[in-house]
């Protein structure tokens, strides 16, 4: 009862939402960590009806549009001059202007990965994906936090999704293989990188 207490406790502070909202959140985390070890063994099929539970979670309104828009655009340009700071401040200010913005809340997961803050990255990226289940570049930076936190099945079975769920797979291909070889991730995420290459046939 402590952890549940815990991780509806975090819910809502990352996310800015009302927590009425932290029962469905629960929902959500356990469909991905079932969509993870699902992707990470191969198991389409399984991964396919996880995948319709998951879109089946209520999602919050849209609320106010424009400003999480203006908001988005000036937490961007914090990201283009590597002031994080700023940027998690423009995001996070972003998503308690409309919590169901997507791009939003996908950019503040990342900021959170940049900034070292795992955990907090792993909360907002979940929520990202109750969203969009099948947004590639939420599940691509999930597998950055769990190569993080030294968790490589839950790394290879995120990767794995950003590759299926891609719109362009030759693109994404390389850049994992490009990640793999990266010598500024560590030494998990690269292996994860190299057995996601592996797992989808996908190794030169």
């Amino acid at each position: 009862m402590r952890d549940r207490l815990q991780i509806l406790a975090v819910v809502a502070v990352l996310s800015g939402m009302a927590p009425a909202w932290a029962g469905p959140y629960e929902a959500v985390f356990g469909y991905v960590q079932q969509m993870l070890a699902q992707s990470a063994k191969n198991d389409t099929a399984g991964m396919g009806a996880t995948l319709r539970q998951l879109e089946s979670v209520p999602r919050p309104a849209r609320q106010n549009v424009k400003e999480a828009r203006a908001l988005n655009k000036q937490g961007l340009e914090a990201l283009r001059r590597n002031d994080f700071s700023s940027a998690l401040d423009a995001f996070q200010q972003a998503q308690q202007a409309d919590p169901a913005d997507v791009e939003v809340s996908g950019n503040l997961g990342y900021v959170h990965l940049k900034l070292g803050q795992f955990k907090r990255a792993e909360h907002q990226l979940v929520y990202t994906l109750s969203l969009a289940p099948e947004r590639a570049s939420t599940w691509f930076n999930l597998g950055q936090v769990y190569g993080a936190l030294g968790e490589v099945d839950k790394a290879v079975g995120a990767f794995a999704n950003s590759y299926r769920y891609s719109q362009d797979a030759p693109k994404t291909r390389e850049l994992m293989m490009q990640a793999a070889l990266a010598p500024e991730n560590d030494e998990v995420t690269r292996t994860a990188l190299r057995r996601t290459l592996q797992l989808l046939g996908l190794s030169q």
